[in-house]
C-alpha cells in the first residue's frame, strides 16, 4: 500500500483536467460512454470543458439536416460560451447559425 499511496484515483481529477483527457476522444465516446463511468466523469462532460472545439465535419456529412440542428443545439449549450472552434458541414438555415453565433 505504501508505494501506491502517490496515486490519485481518476475521479479525484479537476473537471478541466477531465476535459482536456476527454476531448481526444471520439465525439460519440463522450456523448455516450464516458457520462456512464462515475459521477465526476459525467459532471466533466456535461460541463463546458469537453466543448471548446467542437469537431462534426465528418459526422454533420453522413446525417440528415435535422440530427445537425439538434446536435449543434446540445454541444453549444453544453460548451456554455465557451466554444473557439466549431466544424460542420451542412449547416440547415440561418437561424441555427445565429444561435451559435449567440
Amino acid at each position: 500500500m505504501g508505494e501506491f499511496a502517490e496515486f490519485r484515483a481518476w475521479e479525484e481529477l479537476i473537471p478541466d483536467a477531465l476535459g482536456l483527457i476527454f476531448r481526444n476522444l471520439p465525439l460519440q465516446e463522450i456523448l455516450s460512454v464516458v457520462p456512464r463511468v462515475c459521477k465526476s466523469w459525467s459532471r466533466a462532460v456535461s460541463g463546458p470543458y469537453c466543448w471548446q472545439e467542437i469537431d462534426l465535419e465528418e459526422w454533420s456529412r453522413r446525417v440528415e439536416p435535422e440530427q445537425i440542428e439538434r446536435m449543434l443545439h446540445l454541444l453549444v449549450r453544453r460548451s456554455s460560451g465557451y466554444c473557439r472552434r466549431l466544424a460542420v458541414s451542412g449547416v440547415p438555415n440561418d437561424s441555427i447559425l445565429s444561435f451559435i453565433a449567440d
